[in-house]
């Protein structure tokens, strides 16, 4: 009699290759989760402000009755400031902030001996907070594509109040020097514009600063610009603020860049310069936004003496005596006109 047949063993093989098909997909979908993730905390890191609250008033407790605020231009934002009025009230330079900065550290430090500079010389001085910044709304970061409303809103801000068209003036580090340079190319008021390290196309700088400030191969960029196309609305490649500056060409126009900036390189700044018809002042400061820092007294002394010529139309000579005495002192920092 034959014996039965034992039962077949077969079907418990691995079926290698689609163990290895499995095995590339679940490889594949966990690098693309990874990818997604990285993307996703650069976004959100480059598309919110670190928040820093205005401070200033600790040390100038007048400060506190100086507090206004008032609406963006486009609505979208509440901004909070100082206003230091001049007497009499014939014009006013608004001060413009960088990233992660606040009103009254525009420069990289206390900016208020510079406020009071102007004020004494019959400039009104008018402090900002950005969008996403100190006491402003909550907003996220757009690279000047919405914060030039805050600015305009500052415009229309002294202009309720009295100031006429052309005795306004911005003074912006930074972010805020293109942002303040975009804001005055839309609005006609504006009388001049002092425009310290501005950059020139987004897209360019972040390229070159994208492995440094994120320790992430480039190929990671686009994930990132994408994901914070989604959290913003704006598409970062597009802001270019050198496409807006032919229309500044007739109006006066101060680019201060320091030659051994690595962070906006000053190619950067000579590219405003030269597409806003503009005068370029080149220092030798040791960092990003350090030309006030190195040569306090130089740097009052010039952005005061633009301001008061371009927006009150004063003469400057009577105020060279005052600044002398510091001149020689700032020597040693550098100047590269």
């Amino acid at each position: 009699m034959q014996s039965p047949a034992l039962p077949t063993l077969a079907w418990l093989a691995p079926d290698w290759p689609l163990l290895t098909v499995l095995c590339v997909l679940l490889v594949a979908v966990a690098a693309l989760v990874a990818y997604a993730a990285a993307c996703a905390a650069v976004a959100q890191r480059f598309t919110r402000a670190r928040r820093k609250r205005p401070d200033l008033q600790q040390l100038h407790p007048p400060l506190l009755q100086a507090a206004v605020r008032f609406p963006a231009r486009d609505g979208r934002a509440t901004i909070e400031a100082w206003y230091l009025p001049a007497r009499p009230q014939a014009g006013a330079v608004v001060f413009v902030h960088g990233k992660d900065a606040c009103r009254g550290d525009e420069l990289k430090s206390p900016s208020m001996a510079l406020a009071q500079s102007l004020r004494a010389r019959g400039l009104s001085v008018l402090m900002i907070d950005l969008r996403g910044h100190g006491d402003s709304s909550d907003a996220r970061l757009t690279y000047s594509e919405h914060e030039r409303h805050d600015v305009l809103g500052a415009v229309d801000y002294l202009r309720s109040l009295g100031y006429a068209p052309g005795r306004i003036g911005l003074l912006g580090a930074s972010l805020g020097a293109a942002t303040a340079l975009r804001a005055a190319a839309a609005e006609p008021a504006v009388g001049g514009v002092v425009a310290d390290t501005p950059f020139a196309d987004f897209g360019a700088m972040v390229r070159t600063q994208f492995r440094r400030l994120t320790g992430l191969p480039l190929w990671f960029l686009p994930g990132a610009l994408l994901v914070g196309r989604l959290l913003s609305g704006v598409h970062a490649l597009a802001v270019r603020p050198v496409e807006d500056m032919a229309r500044l060409r007739g109006r006066p126009v101060l680019v201060i860049h320091s030659m051994q900036d690595s962070f906006i390189p000053l190619a950067h700044g000579r590219m405003m310069a030269r597409a806003a018809g503009a005068r370029l002042w080149v220092t030798q400061a040791p960092r990003h936004i350090g030309s006030y820092a190195a040569m306090e007294h130089t740097y009052t002394a010039v952005v005061s003496d633009f301001f008061c010529l371009h927006l009150l139309g004063s003469s400057i000579d009577h105020a060279r005596s005052a600044n002398d005495a510091g001149l020689a002192g700032d020597a040693a920092a550098g100047v590269a006109a």
